[in-house]
């Protein structure tokens, strides 16, 4: 009994340390660090391509995954879109709602500078 009781705690310790580091994950990862680390490595000036990943990441219901992607998000487009990761639910949804259809209708520069109404023409 007290061998198999070390093989078990000896096999757990192994198995935890085989996951894949955070950086081999990505948006959809179960793993919460993983998730953090694409979002804080997509939220940089200039990367236009992540931003629809990082707007579905704005209905997440870890306030800190939230709160990274907004982050991302104002880095790359300089806007918020009058969304706050601490809102009620039914406020964020209008802000998500925006950000949905700023990216459907390609309201963003190649850079991924946000471009407001008036200065689409």
């Amino acid at each position: 009994m007290r061998w198999g009781t070390c093989t078990l705690l000896v096999s757990a310790t192994l198995l935890a340390g085989c996951a894949p580091p955070a950086s081999q994950g990505g948006f959809d990862s179960d793993n919460p660090a993983a998730k953090l680390y694409a979002i804080r490595r997509a939220g940089r000036p200039g990367n236009a391509a992540d931003i629809p990943k990082l707007v579905e990441q704005l209905d997440h219901d870890d306030p800190a995954v939230r709160l990274m992607a907004i982050k991302a998000l104002d880095e790359i487009t300089g806007t918020r879109l009058g969304y706050n990761p601490y809102d009620s639910s039914a406020q964020r949804r209008t802000a998500i709602e925006r950000w949905q259809e700023a990216v459907r209708s390609e309201q963003f520069d190649a850079s991924g500078q946000f471009i407001a109404a008036d200065e689409r023409g």
